[in-house]
């Protein structure tokens, strides 16, 4: 850019050395071509002062989200697949710790895929007094 803007100035000094009249159609033309370059010149610096801005940002924003995709996979996850749209959503395993009901939405079609409620408990649960326990664990009988 630099360059560029040295050659205009270079333009713009010969043209006040030929003495040429702003007045005359020559000089008239001539203005007006040194000063749509030096408009050129001028937009393209901030273009390019703009563009480097915008490295810098998508560079910082890069990091971000390395460190971001770092914690995640620190992270335990739980998959699971959409029992409507067959999409993949993963969450937390922290969800299934928390005493407040917490429900997993789909991103893509709004469906509940998981409730912490207790209906995707995986252990067995009984109630004591429904079965006789005689000590050997082969005998449980059910009344």
């Amino acid at each position: 850019m630099r360059d560029i803007s040295e050659r205009v100035s270079y333009l713009q000094g010969l043209s006040e050395g030929l003495n040429v009249s702003d007045n005359s159609p020559q000089g008239k033309v001539i203005a007006g071509i040194l000063g749509v370059l030096e408009d050129v010149t001028n937009s393209l610096t901030d273009l390019r002062t703009d563009v480097e801005d915008l490295k810098d940002y998508i560079e910082c924003i890069d990091d971000d989200l390395t460190d971001l995709e770092e914690q995640i996979d620190d992270e335990d996850r739980i998959e699971l697949d959409c029992p409507d749209c067959g999409e993949r959503v993963y969450f937390s395993a922290d969800v299934l710790d928390d005493d407040d009901m917490v429900e997993v939405i789909c991103p893509s079609c709004n469906a509940v895929v998981y409730v912490n409620d207790g209906s995707f408990d995986f252990e067995p649960a009984f109630i004591e007094e429904d079965y006789d326990y005689d000590g050997d664990e082969e005998e449980i009988t059910e009344h």
